[in-house]
């Protein structure tokens, strides 16, 4: 196809199309285990395209990618937030947000990534990545600890693993210490 920004306009009304249309097809759907579709169940969906607006230059324009490498932070932004409301309303553990908040730092450090990746792999982003990331992280497992069922079993499980790992690896070799030489 000579214009991809047609390619991109008509993927884009496709998508939208299709999930307007099965939203209100399947608006009075009762389904197994309380699942719901219709627009109470689906509205996440509608974020994670939108989230995947972002990222569909990139592919299409794939030879310019270090150009559009921008539009992916934002994009994995939108799409982690879609895949987090998508969890809570399907599951309807809205409390689960005392600690899913956390992976919003979590998002920014994916996005940062994926510009990484994208964009001819600068060095400082990865530094970026890193400290946003594991801020992101130290919150989940702790607020995670507190505030949340199964995850918070998981997140002391991990300090002990942590912890334990670091112990070992001090364990494993001692360090040596400069000695000046005697005159």
């Amino acid at each position: 196809m000579r214009d991809r920004g047609i390619l991109y306009v008509g993927i884009l009304l496709v998508v939208l199309g299709a999930f307007f249309l099965t939203a209100q097809i399947t608006n009075s759907w009762d389904l197994p285990f309380g699942l719901r579709l219709g627009w109470g169940g689906l509205w996440p969906v509608l974020i994670l395209i939108v989230g995947m607006a972002f990222w569909l230059p990139i592919f299409l324009w794939w030879e310019r990618k270090d150009q559009l490498a921008g539009l992916a932070v934002p994009g994995t932004i939108i799409l982690v937030n879609g895949l987090i409301l998508l969890y809570q309303n399907t599951t309807r553990d809205w409390q689960s947000w005392s600690y899913v908040w956390a992976l919003e730092p979590v998002a920014v450090a994916l996005g940062l990534l994926a510009l990484y990746f994208l964009a001819g792999r600068p060095r400082g982003l990865l530094i970026a990545v890193l400290i946003v990331g594991g801020i992101g992280m130290f919150f989940f497992v702790i607020f995670g600890a507190i505030f949340g069922g199964v995850i918070g079993l998981l997140g002391p499980l991990a300090l002990i693993a942590i912890g334990l790992l670091i112990i070992f690896q001090g364990l494993r070799g001692r360090p040596t210490y400069y000695r000046q030489p005697e005159e």
